[in-house]
């Protein structure tokens, strides 16, 4: 987390809080009369040191450690954040098995940190010490120097000064915003939980109420869902949240208005909707760690549903949650979603740990996505492309828009679309079949001219995953030590001895699928069968002759597939030109797409997905 911003100057203040602090309108009605006195420090540490409220950060959310931890991975840490985390840790009240507070080395630590404050860095792994430390500043306060004591004091409050200015919207990059939410939300917010009986922090609460508002209802779609660059980042900014949600009980107003609230307990629902069945972040960061269990039951405690709790005890089940309290309902959330603000598509089977899941971000020319199957990731980063015409590359020339979306209880469908160079066009698909368990990933390229086109398609493997092909045939298993899934070049021969139009492989972690031919338009599809105990089924495919008023079309007109992995058939057709009337494998169609179980022997098909165009 190194990404760093520079917002406005820290504000000036006509003197320091240990100045201030000799003015009895500095303290507010709750603190003791004797703080003002001639020994107000001595009486100062020791109130801190006896108060009962208000309560360490891990009790207010019932975890056995620092919750600053939540969402992170110790390799997006620096040593200095790891330090202060572990000192917050031993903050818990009376910790059932951690060692005791150990204040002597915590105002080394801090000690050593003020120094760094001077540059003021705006960066999240900054704003998450500056969390660190001002937890730990009341548990030290009998054995720091007064100065230094006050110092910390000092820089942590003109810190959240000087974010007040600092506004938070989706373009931002998502480090950025993340560190934006903590320096101008959750400390200054923090500041007046800790410090309640200091006027000038007890007063940044508005400041949070502002900042923390904006930022749920800026990040967010309006259910919740962040943007496609965010999903890096939505553990950290979910966790930051949370924590913020967790210390408002303590106050009357809250820390955020009633849209942010609603976008809060959206986002409970989308953050279990992009979790994997071992709980990690789908499309996170590759260090993200799994759920914590307190983290994942403060979530759904302070944000969730019943029908969310039902859907991550389906999801995850007994080890991560076991801290949920309240009870389960029959229903569970809707298992797929896209939004074209987001740019960002969630395709699940259900929330059965077993099912398939499929997550593409859009939002970007780098279009990404994640297949999972069950609990293993086969494909996970960047869906790369490139299109050559004539031997001269297409670069694109736009933004990835939405064309299609389609959700029922068979299936999801989801149809993009970019422009290339010269006029052409890539368009993509990703049908996810739930009950069939199959997933068709296809590129077309479309207004090419008469030319030759290559086209190659590759797929970020996850590092568990190899791809083991077959010696006569094109198609290929992804495997562990046990095969997950099957994969089919459609468009390619079934056997390798008519070596003609291109080549399904695998190279440096990536799938690669690679097609040539002469025409307008060109369809690379790659049909993958998820369900396991298929996998090692024969298997076979057939591309389809496609007639129109008694004529059978080209290759860049129409296409046609017919696909079978054990006993089960399926048809995939798809218009190049504008929809007309056709037939292939004794089916008359009209339409643009079509996607269908195939019933033999009796020759009907069973519709999955067809768009009529």
């Amino acid at each position: 987390m190194a990404t760093t911003f520079e917002p406005q100057p820290p504000v000036a203040v006509s003197a320091g809080l240990a100045e201030q602090a000799t003015k009895r309108d500095f303290w507010r009605n709750g603190a003791s009369d004797d703080i003002v006195s001639d020994e107000q420090w001595s009486v100062w540490a020791r109130h801190l040191s006896k108060r009962r409220l208000p309560k360490p950060l891990a009790t207010l959310c019932q975890a056995s450690e620092s919750p600053l931890r939540w969402g992170l991975g110790l390799d997006e840490l620096t040593l200095q954040a790891v330090e202060l985390f572990s000192l917050a840790d031993q903050l818990q009240t009376k910790p059932k098995g951690k060692t005791r507070f150990d204040a002597s080395n915590s105002v080394q630590a801090l000690s050593a940190w003020l120094p760094g404050t001077r540059a003021l860095p705006q960066s999240a792994g900054f704003a998450l010490e500056s969390l660190a430390v001002a937890h730990l500043l009341p548990a030290v306060a009998g054995e720091a120097a007064e100065d230094t004591w006050w110092q910390l004091l000092d820089e942590l409050w003109q810190l959240a000064q000087s974010a007040t200015d600092w506004r938070v919207d989706s373009e931002l990059p998502p480090e950025v915003a993340l560190a934006q939410q903590l320096l101008a939300g959750e400390l200054p917010l923090t500041l007046a939980y800790l410090f309640p009986e200091i006027r000038p922090l007890y007063k940044l609460r508005e400041t949070a109420y502002e900042a923390l508002s904006e930022g749920l209802v800026e990040l967010t779609n309006g259910q919740g869902l962040l943007r496609g660059p965010y999903l890096g980042v939505l553990r950290p900014l979910l966790a930051c949240w949370t924590r913020s949600r967790a210390i408002c009980q303590r106050f009357k107003k809250g820390c955020w208005n009633g849209k942010a609230e609603e976008q809060y307990a959206w986002l409970a629902t989308q953050a279990l909707s992009l979790s994997a069945a071992d709980g990690r972040a789908i499309l996170g960061q590759p260090h993200d760690e799994r759920w914590a269990p307190e983290f994942l039951a403060t979530t759904l405690r302070l944000g969730g549903e019943p029908a969310d709790v039902a859907a991550a005890k389906k999801l995850f089940g007994k080890k991560l949650t076991r801290l949920i309290v309240g009870r389960a309902n029959n229903r569970v959330p809707e298992t797929s979603d896209n939004c074209e603000w987001s740019g960002v598509a969630v395709m699940r089977a259900g929330w059965e740990p077993s099912g398939p899941v499929v997550v593409v971000d859009y939002a970007s020319p780098q279009l990404r996505l994640e297949v999972w199957s069950g609990r293993q990731k086969l494909f996970g980063g960047t869906w790369d492309w490139e299109t050559t015409v004539n031997g001269k590359r297409l670069e694109a020339v736009g933004p990835w828009e939405e064309t299609c979306w389609f959700t029922d209880k068979n299936a999801d469908f989801l149809e993009l679309a970019i422009d290339l160079a010269d006029g052409a066009r890539l368009e993509r698909q990703i049908l996810l079949a739930r009950e069939d368990r199959i997933l068709l990933l296809a590129d077309y390229v479309h207004e090419c001219g008469n030319a030759n086109v290559c086209h190659r398609s590759r797929l970020p493997l996850d590092d568990a995953i190899h791809f083991q092909p077959e010696a006569e045939t094109r198609e290929g298993l992804l495997s562990t030590d046990k095969p997950i899934a099957r994969v089919l070049p459609l468009a390619l021969p079934e056997w390798r001895s008519d070596p003609r139009f291109g080549q399904l492989t695998s190279r440096d972690g990536w799938l690669q699928l690679e097609q040539q031919r002469p025409g307008k338009n060109l369809a690379c599809p790659m049909f993958i069968d998820l369900h396991r105990p298929r996998a090692g089924k024969p298997c076979t495919w057939r591309q389809l002759t496609v007639a129109e008023s008694m004529e059978i079309l080209p290759h860049d007109a129409a296409v046609g597939y017919r696909a079978q992995c054990g006993k089960q058939q399926w048809l995939i057709y798809r218009s190049l030109a504008p929809p007309a009337n056709r037939t292939l494998l004794g089916q008359n169609l009209s339409t643009e797409f079509l996607a269908a179980r195939f019933l033999a022997p009796a020759g009907e098909i069973d519709e999955l997905v067809e768009i009529e165009g």
